[in-house]
């Protein structure tokens, strides 16, 4: 339904403030606007309904977020910032579903989300990074947008549209748009959208407004970066970015608005045939918009009463009682509104509120403007009939325009040069081409009829022309406008005849791309009206044909892609399957090499875990389990000899001993032991004499060691104190002088103002102190007695600090026994 070259599509410069035309405070309104013309009255009926100003709770929103092709750079990212936007605007009642719109529709969330949840931002990160690809297929992302409904069972409902509704995937047209319009209407789905893209389809747009309750904004021109125009990059990127906001934010309050779904409507006799045949849905911010045509002339009020459905099924009675206003030739447009309507019962009107009304007038006069420009180079042609023939049409559509009436006026009383042999004087010698510019103009004949006369002095014909000169006989620019018609005729039917041959060539590859080309082809022969309707009509029948045909060349060659992916996908599983198979068959011999290799080398346990390996490689093969059974025999075997060599050698070894221990020695000189008394003596002298440190040791020494082993004065208790003063505590506590090894803590970045907590009684000072040292810091701390003080250090310059003693241990390895003065023998 894409429109870029029609006058409906200009339609967006008014929807683009749609969401200004607010309902009156009071009770219903209506406008009744008509214009009588050859007993007939054309009119356009607007309605606004007095409806609750209240907005819906909890609304279900799906975004329709287009990722086709068309959707990058600029247009993408103004895109993404209204729906972030949007997002925001949403209340923490409503819930909200994003889809991804070109070819399929892709939910981007399991289920709706509440505007809050952590997961929604996660949606638009994803839309960020979705490539844009491929066109957009409307009807199926509308189709899926009201099955997201019905699957959440959503209640309130609102779809909101952010693309530039092209759908070149699948192209929409009045029969086809009817049952997608129906649906929505059936679902209480009102459509909105937000038209953004290099080219938008507004009409498109538009019509689903005006048919399902929702809302349109045309995007403002993209601002770029112009260095003449002193516009940056980042200015350009924030001027973008604001205007999606502001976009945002109405798009959020639209999904709100109350919306009410016509299901009966009453209207007069006098108003003859209106359009939509269905009467279009009624919001609470902007009214609603219905054309028609009678025979009647309006000049009586009527009533108008609508029953309608709300959100929450309750019946609402609307009624209006409307006077018309009078006819005026401004409405004239209204006549040609009406024709455009009836054709397909109003099913494409773009008339989504008043404004787009007033632009739709706009543009009428915008052609008309056009037909008389066109009326005026057939003019300059010489083709006054065809001329006559443009204005009496611009005058029937709009009789008001004084340009068209200038043109008329031109046409009815023409000022022509004389041709030569008609009685014309050759100019004077010094005559200018301005001569004769000022001369009285010819009296007109008495029997009223206009007759050419040559003005005195008359020039020579201008080089140029002038624009009411004639240059032809009559209907000769018809004539030229018939046949440039019949070429473009002849154009199209061969453009359609070689599209055909294409498409039909390209079906056993590309089938899809075929009828896409069909189709596009299918509507740009709807779309001209030069072409003559049996022409169309046969060109239209031979496009259909070869679409329909394309469709079965599709389905027979994606069942034939099916069997074919079925078939690879059986290759290579296959293949897979063979691959694993070498893979695991050369593994396995890899280790049992290893195997074989550790076993020549007696190492049975190692060639047992390969053997496990390989087992686990091939569960099933009797290769490992006989490798396992043999590391394992052949191991046994091995320490049974082993055992038994060693058996054999102690043995051979003992009886040695015993042949030894048989050779005779004499006992002299004889050992003699002493008693036992005198073995308890000396042991007792030992400890006393022998017992001794090689390290000198002070008084200050064994006081401090006697410190160290007597129990604690009384209870330790400290709570994050530095060291330094615990230390000093203690050293005036016990009298024992205490010092800090700077040198080993600076070593290990302790120093003596780290914090220590201890809480600790009926123990010894040493063991309190170590205790306390091993709690302080990350590095344990410790003490030796070293040059008669305590000295604080750490562990490791403590292992540094060895001290040599000496220790009797005869009474260890040797028990006194009163051997009775027994010698040895």
């Amino acid at each position: 339904m894409r429109t870029s070259h029609s006058w409906i599509a200009a339609t967006v410069a008014a929807l683009s403030f749609v969401a200004t035309v607010h309902a009156a405070n009071a009770a219903n309104t209506g406008q009744l606007e008509t214009y009588r013309q050859n007993n007939q009255s054309s009119y356009a009926l607007s309605v606004t309904a007095d409806l609750p100003k209240k907005e819906l709770d909890g609304v279900d929103v799906v975004v329709l977020f287009d990722t086709s092709a068309s959707q990058q750079g600029a247009f993408r990212e103004t895109a993404l910032e209204s729906l972030k936007t949007m997002v925001a605007g949403l209340r923490p009642t409503d819930r909200v579903q994003v889809l991804a719109v070109d070819l399929n529709s892709k939910p981007l969330a399991e289920a709706f989300l509440k505007p809050q949840d952590a997961g929604v931002q996660g949606v638009i990160d994803a839309l960020g990074k979705q490539a844009p690809l491929g066109s957009t297929d409307m009807a199926g992302a509308l189709n899926a947008a009201v099955a997201q409904f019905d699957k959440a069972q959503s209640k309130n409902r609102a779809i909101v549209y952010i693309g530039d509704g092209v759908s070149m995937a699948n192209l929409l047209d009045a029969p086809t748009l009817r049952p997608l319009v129906e649906k929505l209407r059936a679902a209480h789905a009102p459509v909105s959208s937000y038209a953004v893209g290099p080219e938008v389809d507004a009409q498109l747009l538009a019509v689903l407004a005006n048919q399902t309750g929702g809302n349109v904004y045309v995007a403002e021109p993209m601002v770029w970066q112009d260095e003449k125009a002193q516009i940056t990059d980042a200015r350009a990127r924030e001027e973008n970015l604001r205007n999606a906001d502001k976009v945002g934010k109405l798009l959020a309050s639209w999904s709100k608005a109350t919306v009410v779904w016509p299901t009966k409507a009453q209207l007069p006799n006098a108003l003859g045939q209106a359009y939509p045949t269905a009467f279009p849905p009624l919001r609470a911010d902007r009214d609603s918009i219905v054309l028609g045509r009678t025979p009647a002339d309006l000049v009586q009020p009527v009533s108008v009463q609508v029953t309608a459905a709300g959100s929450d099924g309750q019946a609402v009675q609307l009624q209006w009682n409307v006077k018309p206003e009078a006819s005026n030739a401004d409405n004239a447009y209204l006549a040609s509104l009406a024709d455009t309507a009836s054709r397909d019962g109003g099913i494409t009107l773009p008339t989504a509120g008043i404004a787009a009304l007033n632009e739709l007038a706009r543009l009428k006069g915008v052609e008309s403007d056009q037909l008389t420009m066109l009326a005026q180079r057939a003019i300059a042609s010489g083709d006054r009939t065809g001329a006559q023939r443009i204005i009496q049409t611009v005058l029937k559509a709009d009789p008001n325009n004084a340009q068209a009436r200038t043109v008329l006026t031109a046409l009815q009383n023409p000022v022509t040069q004389p041709q030569p042999g008609e009685g014309a004087q050759p100019p004077a010698a010094n005559a200018t081409p301005d001569a004769g510019q000022n001369a009285a103009p010819p009296a007109a004949p008495a029997n009223g009829e206009i007759s050419l006369v040559a003005p005195p002095a008359a020039p020579a014909p201008p080089a140029e022309p002038g624009l009411l000169e004639r240059r032809g006989p009559s209907g000769a620019f018809l004539d030229e406008v018939e046949q440039e018609r019949k070429a473009l005729g002849q154009m199209i039917e061969t453009e359609v005849r070689n599209t055909i041959t294409d498409a039909r060539e390209r079906l056993t590859t590309e089938p899809q791309l075929a009828i896409q080309d069909l189709k596009l082809q299918l509507e740009n022969v709807r779309r001209t009206p030069e072409l003559e309707a049996s022409k169309r009509a046969s060109l239209e029948d031979q496009l259909q044909t070869a679409i329909r045909e394309a469709a079965r060349k599709a389905e027979q060659k994606d069942e034939l892609d099916r069997l074919r992916d079925e078939k690879l996908a059986a290759v290579r599983e296959q293949q897979l399957i063979d691959d694993q198979l070498t893979r695991r068959i050369e593994r396995e011999k890899q280790l049992m090499s290893r195997f074989n290799a550790l076993m020549d080398e007696r190492r049975y346990v190692e060639a047992n875990d390969v053997a496990s390996i390989v087992e686990e490689v091939d569960p099933n093969g009797v290769t490992p389990r006989v490798g396992s059974l043999w590391a394992r025999f052949k191991r046994h075997d091995y320490l049974m000899q082993v055992a038994r060599a060693a058996r054999h050698n102690a043995a051979w070894d003992t009886m040695y001993q015993n042949e030894l221990a048989a050779i005779p020695f004499p006992d002299n000189p004889p050992i003699v032991y002493p008693d036992a008394p005198i073995w308890e003596e000396l042991s007792k002298r030992r400890k006393g004499s022998y017992s001794v440190d090689l390290k000198s040791e002070g008084a200050n020494e064994h006081r401090i060691y006697s410190a160290l082993r007597a129990p604690l004065k009384g209870p330790l208790d400290f709570v994050s104190q530095p060291l330094r003063q615990v230390v000093a505590i203690l050293s005036e506590q016990y009298e024992i002088p205490i010092q800090f090894d700077n040198k080993a803590l600076d070593a290990v970045a302790v120093t003596p103002d780290q914090e220590v907590s201890i809480q600790i009684n009926n123990v010894s000072l040493k063991s309190a102190l170590d205790l306390m040292l091993k709690n302080a810091g990350q590095e344990q701390l410790t003490y030796v007695v070293d040059k008669e003080v305590l000295l604080i250090t750490t562990e490791e310059e403590a292992g540094k600090r060895l001290q040599t003693k000496v220790y009797p241990v005869a009474d260890l390895v040797m028990p006194i026994i009163n051997l009775g003065g027994m010698g040895g023998g």
